[in-house]
């Protein structure tokens, strides 16, 4: 089985899919139908092997909706496996005088986000819609009644999962070291283990009935498509403290609970920078801040002479977060709460800057012919430079960082 090949595009997204959606360039990934609302093509039973499951797929298509039709079918997935990915969906679970209705979604057929009938819970609890099953409480109950549709948008990059249920956070980011009950652990049909690391997306079919339309998929920041970790995930042997002198003895920067930060310093530790030196590229990156530690003062430098701007303060403010700080305020305010991680996009192309939070633009070709930090400073027309961590102000924390390096043109060449 090709499992390396996406799906092809069978069917535009429906217009009626609920709430604001991403704003990014297609350079960062394009979204592809996993369903066509029509028949079952590209999905499969997900466990043909396994007890009540053998036999064929037995899902079915109900009024543009893919269903498991009644309790106790298959399991069911794509075809099609995924890495690193933006995922959206809706999912209807049933109304029912006994048992609440009860299914999943799994990323990577590995992770369960859980599809359950939790509409009115005052406080959610691990087996609820928009836990990660198995002991990840939902931050909050945002589901609605049985029989009305809900919408999921989860992104998985690595071991992290972030799930928005009907557009408000309820998973932030958390690291998900290993599978969770019942997910697949072979590929369909053969004795291939999976690894969690890449896999399918799998609904659950062996409870409740459930109704599954508008699936769509956004794969990012793979190697097939030229992207790198700019972080191995394991040391930082990437990074340097530049001779500065409160890293005298080592870099203060730890490893914790699958990020870095200069936590331990109190946030009163020094600044790093990557060792290698990026002309054009797209970038991304997940931090999170400590408000009660200077507001969550910190910024990620970009060729080390542009900020975005990383604080507390989500105004429409040159030193707000997401600013090219002093200079340019961002075009939104989209920073998810104080304590919370947020998602960065950013492009470089020449002078230009782009630059998304959380899936809306911030900064859309903006040139800055000065540095951010040092207006009498101009920049040159082109230059490479490495990324810089601002880490002497607030308690600060990076994860998820990928790097796509762009193409330098021959003017850009001619000047370095």
């Amino acid at each position: 089985m090709a499992r390396y090949l996406l799906l092809p595009l069978v069917l535009l997204v429906s217009l009626c899919l609920a709430g604001p959606l991403s704003a990014q360039s297609d350079e960062f990934g394009k979204w592809i139908s996993l369903f066509n609302g029509k028949d079952t093509t590209g999905w499969v039973n997900a466990k043909p092997d396994e007890g009540n499951h053998k036999g064929p797929n037995r899902w079915t298509v109900e009024d543009g909706a893919l269903t498991n039709g009644n309790d106790g079918q298959n399991d069911v997935c794509t075809e099609a496996e995924f890495e690193n990915y933006e995922l959206e969906l809706e999912y209807r679970v049933p109304v029912r005088e006994k048992r609440d209705g009860n299914s999943g979604v799994y990323l990577r057929g590995w992770v369960e986000v859980q599809v359950f009938d939790s509409h009115g819970r005052e406080k959610p609890q691990a087996h609820d819609a928009g836990a990660i099953y198995g002991g990840f409480v939902p931050l909050k109950n945002t589901s609605k009644p049985a029989g009305e549709w809900n919408r999921y948008r989860i992104v998985h990059l690595g071991k992290r999962v972030t799930v928005y249920h009907n557009d408000a956070l309820v998973q932030d980011n958390v690291l998900v070291p290993s599978n969770t009950p019942g997910s697949m652990t072979l590929r369909p049909g053969t004795k291939e283990k999976l690894d969690g690391i890449r896999g399918p997306i799998m609904f659950q079919g062996d409870h409740t009935k459930v109704w599954y339309r508008n699936i769509r998929i956004r794969p990012m920041l793979t190697a097939a498509d030229g992207w790198r970790p700019l972080w191995n995930g394991r040391d930082l042997s990437e990074f340097t403290a530049r001779g500065d002198k409160r890293a005298a003895g080592g870099l203060v920067w730890k490893i914790e609970d699958g990020a870095f930060t200069n936590a331990e310093s109190g946030g009163k530790g020094h600044d790093i920078w990557t060792n290698e030196a990026f002309g054009n590229f797209l970038v991304h990156y997940d931090y999170r801040s400590d408000p009660k530690v200077e507001g969550g003062n910190s910024g990620f430098y970009l060729r080390d002479q542009w900020e975005i701007q990383i604080l507390r303060e989500t105004t429409k403010d040159p030193h707000s977060d997401g600013s090219l700080y002093s200079i340019k305020a961002p075009d939104a305010v989209v920073r998810n709460g104080p304590t919370e991680w947020n998602q960065m996009d950013v492009k470089v192309d020449g002078m230009k800057i782009w630059v998304w939070q959380n899936g809306k633009l911030l900064h859309d070709g903006a040139t800055l012919k000065t540095r951010t930090d040092n207006h009498g400073v101009k920049t040159e027309a082109w230059s490479k430079g490495p990324f810089k961590l601002q880490g002497d102000h607030g308690k600060v924390w990076f994860a998820n960082l990928f790097i796509k390096p762009l193409p330098d043109t021959g003017e850009q060449r001619a000047s370095l």
